[in-house]
């Protein structure tokens, strides 16, 4: 497994410093779960989670951060487990439901710091009311809204490969505003 628009795979040992802090989330099957829902358009919500987590790191690997929590709070920052569009909360509900979600169910399966709980509670400013603490969580909110344009973005150049899938995906970019 790799992030969007990274040449590395997280097997790589030039990874191992980044995979090291959630090796052990890795593991839970809360986080495998993520991987069963889609989060923008046909990315799963892991791919999201493990991409957000990673360019979060490398935007503050020079920076003086707390790189453990930065990284495991954004691999957490999406951790609910339910598909919203199937259940009772419009879009404005979900987005300030989500992260609280999120934060309970990273507590039941981790220690999660105060920087963390920024990282989750704060990630979708600005379009939520939250607005992020510390450095951690302003970094990892910037990381979840590039990595968004990113998911969105490459699904968009390979249905332009593909031109019977490209009138699919346009719809779904107008849906999706």
């Amino acid at each position: 497994m790799k992030a969007v628009y990274s040449g590395l795979s997280l097997h790589h040992a030039k990874a191992a410093p980044f995979k090291e802090l959630i090796q052990d989330l890795l593991r839970t099957p809360e986080v495998l779960g993520l991987d069963n829902y889609d989060q923008h358009l046909n990315t799963s919500r892991l791919q999201h989670s493990l991409n957000v987590a990673y360019y979060a790191y490398l935007i503050s690997k020079n920076m003086d951060v707390n790189h453990k929590d930065l990284v495991r709070g954004a691999l957490l920052h999406d951790l609910f487990l339910y598909d919203w569009r199937e259940v009772n909360a419009s879009a404005q509900e979900h987005l300030h439901l989500h992260p609280r979600v999120a934060l309970d169910n990273a507590k039941k399966i981790t220690e999660v710091s105060e920087v963390m709980e920024d990282v989750i509670v704060n990630h979708m400013w600005p379009l939520g009311n939250a607005k992020p603490k510390t450095k951690e969580a302003w970094i990892v909110q910037a990381s979840d809204k590039l990595c968004t344009v990113f998911e969105i973005s490459n699904q968009s150049l390979q249905a332009l490969r593909h031109p019977q899938l490209s009138g699919m995906m346009l719809s779904l970019l107008f849906v999706l505003r």
